[in-house]
């Protein structure tokens, strides 16, 4: 079989380059349509109560839209090289464990940008520190991309949303729990650093132990 400028076609074996990054232009797209919502509606925000007797579980712009980034970037920027990249040179494997650690950070871009436009907004309101926030988006890329891996970028796409719901309310049902101690509330914002950072790590790992390929396309 030859290609259409008359060359022998040859089936590479081998992934030499970052092809990885072939979903880049969706990401970024998806990443800007998140920036923009971010900016024009940043006082969006969802009552969740399933107590009576407790107080609300507020949930605003920034966490609904980087549970959506850490919903969908896993689903978009997987692999697709038809099994090649299992036997990948060890350069491109440390180009996709790059991109992928790229994509895993990527819903954080929605914190400064919403966070600069709602201050601007509320100059005499005191907002605690942005740092507050960056555990539970962080906890919710890494469990994006870990279904992504274990169940496949549907399963990914549908779950992460799904597992947010849940934490929600059994923060508003459980106050006194640890997902309020280790994880960040409507109103009280804090990050625990090494749960934050035992998650990436370990959604790091396994993206490179299985070669950045969701469990559907592995032999």
């Amino acid at each position: 079989m030859r290609t259409l400028t008359g060359q022998p076609y040859v089936m590479r074996r081998r992934v030499a380059g970052l092809w990885h990054a072939r979903g880049g232009p969706l990401a970024a797209s998806v990443i800007v349509v998140a920036l923009v919502i971010a900016a024009a509606f940043p006082e969006l925000s969802l009552s969740v109560s399933t107590v009576f007797d407790l107080p609300p579980r507020g949930v605003g712009t920034p966490e609904l839209l980087a549970v959506a980034l850490a919903s969908v970037l896993p689903a978009v920027t997987t692999p697709r090289f038809d099994g090649r990249e299992l036997n990948a040179h060890f350069s491109a494997r440390l180009g996709h464990l790059a991109y992928s650690a790229v994509m895993l950070a990527a819903p954080l871009v929605v914190l400064p940008v919403w966070y600069r436009v709602i201050t601007t907004r509320h100059p005499d309101t005191q907002f605690p520190p942005l740092h507050g926030l960056v555990g539970n988006v962080v906890a919710f890329a890494c469990i994006g991309g870990i279904l992504c891996l274990g169940a496949g970028p549907l399963a990914a796409a549908v779950a992460t949303p799904s597992l947010f719901a849940i934490f929600v309310v059994a923060q508003q049902a459980l106050p006194e729990s640890l997902l309020t101690r280790f994880f960040s509330t409507g109103r009280a914002w804090h990050t625990n650093y090494w749960i934050t950072a035992a998650a990436a790590l370990l959604t790091l790992v396994l993206s490179w132990r299985l070669r950045a390929v969701p469990w559907p396309e592995r032999p």
